[in-house]
């Protein structure tokens, strides 16, 4: 593939509104996983929770990378404010990390160049705390009138999960919208959408965006993926599939890692083929000169993949 340059780079991770203290935090090998609030989960998480795996209805992890004392800037984006704020995190960590990106690449406002600049966002699609929202009271209506059949349960009612709250309906768009926003909020004219390949998302939109450079349908591109998923909804899925480590220890490779902590946040690169960046006396971040994407193949389950897959897919 043409060699691609990273110009810019944004993130907002638990513990690093910045790429800089994102790297200071990785050198001081600092843990930012927390127990869960109800500011993450609109209740209280111990009403939830059991010790025990294979309770139902009950998460038996409430560990997480949760997003803290992050305030959002609504002003500076070509989409009014009051809309913006209405917008779920979801919507406001992809614009801050996109905006953040672009202004450290240089190339913000810079309506020439973003004329040919697109954005792919890496999303997992699940429902946020505004998309359920809008969607449980629907839920409750369907169940309270089935109930209501019965002559026992007249004026059954189910009670408020949530105080309710003034948001948007394009909260219900959480699965491509995201990138629409980000496009029109920065005046990006080139392609954009979101894309959902689970824990690849990422490395699936930073190649996707290197083959539109590589191409010429694109002379900028904006790479990378959020997650902005309703923690009870996590933590209760992941709870059923038993991906939690009942030992508490998540490692990526390694043997005592006995599953996955979940986290939130988002992360953005600015992409350009090297030879324009070179031209352009861009600042040069790294060089992506190949990335490969395969797939592990059946196993024991989606979260027990195939061992000979895994081997395949490294290679």
């Amino acid at each position: 593939m043409e060699k691609i340059a990273v110009i810019g780079v944004s993130c907002l991770f638990p513990g690093a509104q910045t790429s800089g203290q994102y790297w200071q935090n990785l050198l001081d090998g600092k843990d930012f996983k927390k127990a869960a609030t109800r500011q993450q989960m609109g209740v209280d998480p111990k009403d939830y929770f059991s010790v025990q795996p294979g309770v139902a209805d009950r998460y038996y992890c409430m560990q997480g990378g949760y997003i803290r004392n992050f305030e959002f800037d609504s002003a500076g984006y070509h989409l009014p404010a009051a809309y913006l704020e209405q917008l779920d995190d979801l919507f406001k960590w992809s614009l801050y990390v996109s905006k953040d990106a672009l202004t450290d690449s240089g190339y913000l406002e810079k309506n020439e160049k973003l004329s040919r600049c697109g954005v792919i966002l890496g999303n997992l699609s699940f429902p946020t705390k505004s998309s359920n929202h809008l969607c449980v009271p629907i839920c409750h209506e369907a169940v309270e009138a089935s109930m209501r059949k019965y002559p026992a349960n007249d004026g059954f009612r189910l009670a408020p999960f949530t105080p309710p709250l003034p948001v948007s309906d394009d909260n219900l768009m959480i699965s491509g919208y995201p990138s629409a926003v980000i496009a029109k909020a920065l005046s990006l004219c080139g392609p954009h959408f979101c894309l959902d390949a689970a824990c690849a998302s990422s490395i699936y939109a930073v190649k996707l965006a290197c083959d539109y450079l590589s191409t010429g349908r694109a002379d900028m591109m904006l790479a990378g993926a959020v997650s902005a998923a309703d923690p009870l909804f996590i933590n209760m899925g992941f709870s059923i599939f038993h991906a939690y480590p009942e030992n508490g220890k998540s490692a990526p490779f390694d043997k005592e890692s006995r599953g996955l902590i979940a986290g939130e946040g988002a992360g953005m690169f600015v992409l350009k083929r090297f030879e324009d960046a070179v031209r352009d006396q861009d600042k040069i971040y790294a060089s992506i000169l190949g990335i490969g994407l395969s797939n592990d193949g059946r196993g024991q389950s989606v979260l027990a993949p195939s061992m000979d897959g895994q081997t395949i897919a490294f290679e």
